[in-house]
Formats: structure tokens, sequence, C-alpha cells
């Protein structure tokens, strides 16, 4: 927590992504989804620095996954 980095509290997320066949291209993908989703649920609320939070979540999430995938 200290250093904002994500750690994967399941070891085998990896090998199960890779056994899905997620590929680089699908993480950009839900990306775009899930922010569209949460900007639609949130209405009046979202703003930049909200968006700007979630896409650095999302992108310390997927990279961890990466990670765990190699």
């Amino acid at each position: 927590r200290s250093t904002g980095e994500v750690v994967l509290g399941d070891a085998t997320l990896g090998a199960i992504h890779i056994q899905k066949g997620v590929v680089d291209p699908h993480f950009v993908v839900v990306k775009e989804a899930l922010l569209k989703t949460i900007k639609e649920a949130a209405t009046d609320k979202w703003s930049e620095e909200l968006s700007t939070a979630w896409e650095v979540a999302y992108d310390g999430l997927a990279a961890s996954i990466k990670k765990s995938m190699s």
C-alpha cells in the first residue's frame, strides 16, 4: 500500500488469464468498458479526477496481472 503498487492476492490469476487466452488488447477493451460503465453509474459525480483515479487503479491491476502472466 505504501508504494501504491497493486499486489495480487491470488497467485493463480495470471495462469487463469493465460488459460482463457487473454492478450494485451483485451486489457484495453476491458478498461474502456469499465470506465464507460462507471461514468454512466456515477452520473453527475463523474469528474476528470475520478476518471484518472479509476484509470490509475485499473492500470495498476492490469500491470500486476500481466506480470503474473509472464
